[in-house]
């Protein structure tokens, strides 16, 4: 009984097999981005913030805009712009009648 003799033997190979994958037939056009240039940023950022003051006559049209800007993740674009339109919201919600206001926009204004 010999326990030293897996300690002296030389270190065991292990033997794989090779995978011989064939190539994907989507090539490598995944693994390239296709990240726009500045100005193509710069152009987005500019439709998005004419849009949001292009809501402005419907301060329900203009929660949800802001709330659609922050669930994508780019609020932080727009930080001015939204606390802008949340002030002007806020300060103008009691002069305004939505009596027809559903959960979902009383939700928004909370």
């Amino acid at each position: 009984m010999s326990t030293d003799q897996s300690a002296s033997s030389p270190a065991s190979e292990t033997n794989r097999r090779t995978a011989n994958y064939h190539p994907s037939i989507w090539g490598n056009s995944f693994i390239v981005s296709n990240f726009p240039d500045d100005e193509q940023l710069e152009d987005l950022k500019e439709e998005v913030r004419r849009e949001l003051i292009a809501a402005a006559s419907n301060s329900s049209e203009q929660l949800k805009f802001i709330d659609a800007v922050q669930r994508l993740g780019v609020a932080y674009h727009f930080e001015k712009e939204i606390e802008e339109v949340l002030g002007n919201t806020f300060d103008n919600y009691h002069d305004t009648d939505d009596i027809n206001d559903d959960l979902y926009d009383v939700a928004l204004r909370f």
